[in-house]
């Protein structure tokens, strides 16, 4: 057995980022940019006015006369002359002649006059041209993951297009005799495959494509013929059951026979120790434990890693300081992931149990918001000491 951060280091070092590709902004959502993106333009592209109200050259008078009105989109071609003043509505541009803009409730207006009775700063409610982004500045790192403000802020440049990396796809192949679709009848002896709808959701939510989700029978050939054909359409191939020692646990000769090379086959961590990484024609292979949750964790820990360097997403959670809220008990030996409760106190988080542990334990983990990191060393945590832990995505 390895151990978790050797393992972590071993599939980094055997992924590769996605192929880079060109597509339209609406499309670009949760993606991460391929490129640095520099403004062609000034942002706004000319003064314009912060609210609506009155523009006005500031002097000794405290009547204008009003000469008309500017609305957004609009645009006044002449100087603004002393003594005179254009209402001007939010966003609209600023006037030539004039250097700011009262506030409509601040002023009295009567027979066509404006009348201000308070003193008005210079560049009152004006924003200037350029003044959040000017032309030629770096907008957007490479790197950075397209979310909807991001999508705005490159509409307002006339960005439609956008370099990214792209997603990998991802075949699954669900093994076990014991195994029945959710809308099959539940016979003695069988159970429902939940494994593969954890699954798809997991990689669809990592930014990966799921192509398929597919019950594999217990037969060495049936498997083989699959993962094959698996390789052929995917980037990444992931198998849930079958990986451990079993005498239905085909994984490892199916790899041998068709020439993958296996970097690792077990990890010291609880739950999800048997977990098999491969490399086949540049493609991954993840052949993950059958059990629900230990599926799911080793998904969350070591998989999620691989598709996050693909798409050019960090690699590592962010990890906080927690409080045990009641103690936890475990074995030295393996580095052992607690799913629990995080809940906030007087500004400090605090970790409590969901739920038994068990391998097989859906409910615990949904009844979870968090993880805690238990490390090998520890065998036991107790009520009000630190521990590493994050929240659940």
């Amino acid at each position: 057995m390895i151990k978790p951060d050797e393992a972590i280091d071993i599939i980094i070092e055997n992924t590769s980022l996605s192929d880079i590709q060109t597509k339209n902004i609406l499309d670009c959502m949760d993606f991460v940019l391929a490129e640095d993106i520099y403004s062609s333009e000034d942002l706004p592209s000319f003064d314009k006015s912060a609210m609506d109200g009155y523009a006005i050259k500031i002097n000794d008078e405290k009547e204008f006369e009003i000469i008309g009105t500017i609305k957004a989109g609009d645009y006044y071609n002449d100087e603004l002359q002393s003594g005179k003043t254009l209402k001007i509505m939010t966003g609209a541009a600023f006037p030539n002649g004039a250097d700011s803009v009262i506030q409509i409730e601040k002023v009295d207006v009567k027979d066509n006059k404006l009348i201000i009775h308070d003193e008005v700063e210079k560049g009152l409610n004006v924003i200037k041209k350029g003044s959040q982004i000017k032309s030629n500045d770096l907008v957007l790192k490479k790197g950075t993951v397209i979310r909807p403000y991001e999508i705005g802020l490159l509409a307002s440049l006339g960005y439609d297009k956008l370099k990214v990396y792209g997603s990998p796809d991802v075949s699954l192949l669900i093994t076990g005799d014991e195994l029945v679709d959710i809308n099959e009848k539940l016979e003695n002896g069988k159970i429902r495959n939940s494994n593969g709808y954890s699954l798809f959701g997991l990689v669809k939510r990592s930014g990966a494509n799921p192509l398929s989700m597919n019950i594999v029978k217990d037969n060495k050939d049936i498997l083989k013929q699959s993962i094959i054909d698996a390789f052929e359409k995917s980037d990444i191939v992931i198998t849930s059951g079958g990986a451990s020692v079993g005498d239905y646990d085909f994984v490892e000769d199916v790899l041998e026979e068709i020439g993958a090379d296996v970097k690792f086959r077990k990890i010291k961590i609880k739950p999800g120790k048997p977990l098999v990484f491969a490399k086949y024609n540049e493609k991954l292979f993840f052949g993950l434990p059958g059990n629900p949750l230990s599926s799911i964790n080793v998904f969350e820990q070591f998989v999620q890693a691989a598709i996050s360097k693909m798409i050019g997403k960090s690699t590592e959670y962010d990890y906080i300081d927690l409080i045990a809220g009641e103690d936890f008990k475990d074995k030295k030996g393996r580095t052992t992931y607690f799913y629990v409760n995080i809940k906030k106190h007087k500004d400090k988080y605090y970790a409590y149990k969901s739920g038994g542990q068990s391998s097989n334990s859906l409910k615990t983990i949904s009844n979870s918001n968090g993880l805690i990191v238990i490390p090998e060393k520890v065998e036991n945590v107790k009520m009000g000491e630190f521990i590493k832990g994050r929240f659940l995505i």
